[in-house]
C-alpha cells in the first residue's frame, strides 16, 4: 500500500548524505518519502503481524497536527492541510510506535 496523500512527511532542509562523503541540504519528495518509508519500516521490524493497512492507519492516526493551511513546496501556495492530506498531520516515529504498541496489547 501507498502512503502518499495520507501523511505529511518532512522534506524541506533535510541534512543528507552525498557523494564523495559530504553532507548537504536536500528538500522535495526524494527526502520526505524515506521519512514516512522508514517511520512504516520502524513499526513493521519492531510489530511485523501488524497488516500494512493497519500500519498506515497508525501512521496517519499518530501524526503531529499541522496548522489549519500549509505551504506548498516552492510555490508558496497555501492550501488546507485536509484538502492535500488526508490526515492533515506530519509523520510522527514516536506517537506512531506507542500507538502499535497499544494495537497490539488488544
Amino acid at each position: 500500500r501507498v502512503l502518499f496523500r495520507s501523511v505529511y512527511a518532512p522534506g524541506m532542509e533535510i541534512y543528507a548524505s552525498v557523494p564523495n562523503n559530504k553532507y548537504k541540504y536536500e528538500q522535495g519528495t526524494s527526502m520526505a518519502s524515506p521519512n514516512a518509508a522508514g517511520v512504516a519500516a520502524l513499526i513493521r521490524s519492531y510489530y511485523p503481524k501488524l497488516s500494512a493497512a493497519q500500519v498506515k492507519q497508525i501512521m496517519m492516526d499518530s501524526g503531529t497536527p499541522l496548522p489549519a493551511t500549509v505551504d506548498l513546496g516552492e510555490t508558496q501556495e497555501k492550501k488546507s492541510n485536509t484538502e492535500t492530506s488526508k490526515s492533515g498531520k506530519m509523520v510522527n516515529a514516536y506517537n506512531a510506535l506507542i500507538l502499535a504498541e497499544r494495537m497490539t496489547k488488544k
